[in-house]
């Protein structure tokens, strides 16, 4: 499989010197191979991935949770999403409008 003309190939699995997810830098155009819950991802496909990356945890994390995580990370990396109250009106629910104020401190 080349990916020269489609993108980089990062595999997402627990592999001694795989790097690390806070410090891995998402490319422009990804493919994201994930490794299986039960398993690993073969031989055959770290051979041609790009780049391998793991998430730093005790333990795995099941494949829903670590896809969300990964997929946050790029988003938030790449600049995909504003910070901002707007962001929050528009992703929740319509029945919940909750405000909060930080409390000011005595002096």
């Amino acid at each position: 499989v080349s990916t020269q003309s489609t993108g980089t190939t990062v595999v997402i699995e627990l592999v001694e010197g795989a790097t690390p997810l806070p410090e891995f830098k998402h490319p422009e155009n990804a493919f994201y191979v994930f490794g299986p819950e039960d398993g690993s991802v073969s031989k055959d496909v770290l051979k041609w991935c790009d780049e391998v990356v793991y998430v730093p945890t005790i333990g795995c994390m099941n494949l829903a949770a670590t896809c969300n995580v990964v997929l946050y990370d790029r988003l938030a990396k790449l600049g995909g999403i504003e910070s901002s109250n707007d962001t929050i009106c528009n992703s929740r629910d319509t029945n919940n409008s909750l405000k909060w104020q930080q409390k000011k401190s005595a002096k």
